[in-house]
């Protein structure tokens, strides 16, 4: 049964960037699982030579997995090389910026996504998962809305046909910092706007509770979208990314709502270790057996809808 989870970097060893991450590769296939979502440099700036994006892929092949997914780069972060004890005025990290109404700024942010979808063609995913940060004002008139789309459909513009070219699929993942009524918003502007072989919906289970508990709206209204997922726990109250079933987030609903979609499995696990105390690979192996345990959740809501 195919089985998938993210791979993050830790800081753990002298070679996080290589050497930690392809041991972290080897045990995730040890593990049993068959597929990754490439995480490392997801939520920075960082543009990856074309000898890092080979050596990427390498590694990957080598550790006899597969890549489901990449989590692509919006260019905003906290990250920056202004500050190293911590966040200060101004010290967060945009020059690349697909939303910035400086058209340098804005070209810089496209460069940095064309780079990820590069990562994700070299690595065999279809598809790269992309944040679009809306708050609530985003729509609180036609001039926030406008001031808003109008630097985001240029972007998207711009990288459409370097998508098309690589066969990489965008996928706009559900956040937190809106109201899921203005998440419908954004989804329906985007998905009205582009055709489903370029952008689709990124189903993130753990910031949808936040948004909207209890409830899957989102998957309801746009899972004729969904390409991707992000897979995790919580209890209604942080962002914990905690493995399913160590929180409250209903699982029987969240697969079956899934398995109404013509979302193609696996799910992805976007549950770093570092929630837990295990050592890294019996870490992974209860992950795998929670992974198993949803998949056949999918399946067996699939049987009984073909049945």
């Amino acid at each position: 049964m195919d089985t998938c989870i993210t791979v993050w970097h830790w800081a753990t060893h002298e070679r996080w960037y290589d050497e930690g991450i392809r041991r972290s590769l080897e045990l995730i296939r040890e593990a049993g699982f068959t597929h990754i979502n490439w995480n490392p440099d997801s939520g920075s700036s960082y543009s990856l030579a074309d000898a890092e994006i080979e050596f990427t892929r390498r590694i990957v092949a080598e550790a006899g997995l597969k890549t489901h997914s990449v989590h692509a780069s919006n260019g905003v972060n906290p990250v920056s090389e202004l500050a190293h004890a911590g966040p200060a005025p101004y010290a967060m990290e945009t020059r690349k910026n697909i939303l910035s109404p400086h058209e340098w700024q804005r070209q810089s942010g496209v460069e940095l996504l064309k780079n990820r979808v590069d990562l994700a063609a070299a690595l065999g995913a279809p598809n790269v998962v992309l944040h679009v940060d809306i708050t609530d004002d985003t729509f609180r008139d036609s001039g926030t809305e406008y001031s808003f789309f109008e630097p985001l459909y240029r972007s998207l513009d711009d990288i459409e046909a370097y998508c098309m070219e690589r066969k990489v699929q965008i996928a706009v993942e559900t956040l937190v910092k809106a109201s899921a009524e203005n998440y419908h918003k954004l989804y329906a502007r985007l998905f009205d706007h582009y055709d489903a072989s370029f952008i689709g919906l990124c189903y993130d289970s753990g910031h949808w509770e936040l948004v909207e508990p209890g409830k899957v709206s989102v998957l309801e209204l746009y899972g004729d979208r969904l390409l991707a997922t992000h897979i995790h726990d919580n209890f209604g109250a942080r962002d914990d990314h905690l493995l399913p079933f160590d929180g409250r987030l209903d699982w029987n609903a969240i697969t079956k709502a899934i398995a109404a979609t013509s979302y193609v499995t696996p799910l992805n696990f976007e549950t770093p270790m570092d929630r837990y105390v295990l050592a890294e690979l019996s870490y992974y192996r209860r992950a795998q057996s929670i992974a198993v345990r949803l998949e056949g959740m999918i399946a067996a809501a699939r049987g009984r809808a073909a049945n």
